[in-house]
């Protein structure tokens, strides 16, 4: 067993009836001392975001959503297609309550910062290929969450330009082609294509009911999912699905922000049981170990750090 394949195993989630400090969940304090990718992303204005390798996505849509992935990559007509989650952190955009987190970020820094994490993992998957499709999800608005900075990223171009140019800086934008959920966005040069193909899915019937908590169950979801993607291999198939979901609980946490690359989910919405949901934890490590071959090269649009470690009371390196 590597040391990959053993993280997380013995992590043991915090009951929410025992949690003393409410600043710090069980699983920020498993990645604080544990993580294996250890890197940074930089803003154009120096502001720095954690980008590490999570262990609990929790149990709202984005924890059903990593399982309904793991569910897709089992099947046969996806065979050998990459998926896996990343949580973004929120920004002061957010909502009420992250516009007076001192702690959070702007939104431009946000955005450039995801643009460097989603880059990663498109220079990892595009680089051995000359044509490759990556699918991006992300989430729309949800009760707390006015602005959701995932459905930000996909929405604009200049984001996506961004991550391409990042990931292999050989490549231009060549067309944008809109299809009834999402767009996908051409890029080509140097003997290569790459298509990121974009989605954003809704929490509920409206923006107004998803502001109120009054939400699809997580089988409409996963079933709005389903379609968006049959709509986009009818006509790219894609070499990777990544999802995109907003961690609004750093809003409540006083570290510097954090982007987690999931590594293993339950897959419960609340108290309703999706239909991929697991009574143990279900383990996924496909994009995990794409990040960590990242590190492995040292270079690229993250920075790692040489040690690891971490103060999960203020969001700091004990190796910066």
């Amino acid at each position: 067993m590597d040391e990959l394949d053993a993280y997380g195993r013995d992590y043991v989630p915090q009951a929410a009836a025992s949690v003393a400090d409410h600043a710090i969940r069980s699983g920020d304090r498993y990645v604080g001392q544990r993580d294996l990718l250890r890197a940074i992303a930089v803003a154009d204005s120096g502001a720095e975001a954690d980008v590490q390798l999570g262990v609990d996505p929790g149990t709202f849509y984005c924890a059903d959503q990593l399982a309904n992935l793991i569910a897709l990559s089992g099947e046969p007509a996806f065979a050998g297609v990459l998926t896996g989650f990343i949580h973004v952190p929120p920004d002061r955009s957010t909502g009420a309550a992250a516009a007076a987190a001192t702690h959070l970020l702007p939104r431009g820094d946000n955005l450039q910062q995801c643009a460097r994490v989603v880059a990663a993992a498109a220079r990892e998957l595009s680089e051995e290929t000359s044509y490759s499709t990556i699918v991006l999800t992300a989430f729309g608005p949800f009760a707390g969450v006015v602005d959701n900075p995932t459905a930000a990223f996909v929405a604009d171009p200049a984001n996506l330009d961004r991550a391409v140019r990042l990931a292999a800086p050989g490549l231009a934008p060549v067309g944008r082609d809109p299809f009834a959920a999402g767009a996908l966005h051409r890029y080509a040069g140097d003997g290569r294509e790459l298509v990121l193909a974009t989605a954003v899915l809704p929490l509920a019937a409206d923006p107004v009911d998803a502001l109120a908590g009054r939400y699809f169950d997580p089988d409409t979801t996963a079933d709005n999912f389903r379609r968006a993607l049959a709509e986009i291999a009818a006509v790219r198939p894609p070499r990777a699905i990544v999802s995109l979901g907003v961690d609004s609980g750093q809003v409540l946490r006083p570290a510097r922000p954090a982007f987690r690359v999931e590594t293993q989910t339950r897959g419960f919405h609340g108290a309703t049981r999706g239909r991929t949901a697991s009574d143990g934890f279900q383990r996924h490590l496909e994009l995990a170990r794409l990040f960590l071959r990242a590190r492995a090269r040292g270079d690229g649009p993250l920075r790692f750090r040489p040690g690891r470690g971490s103060d999960p009371e203020h969001g700091r390196s004990d190796m910066l």
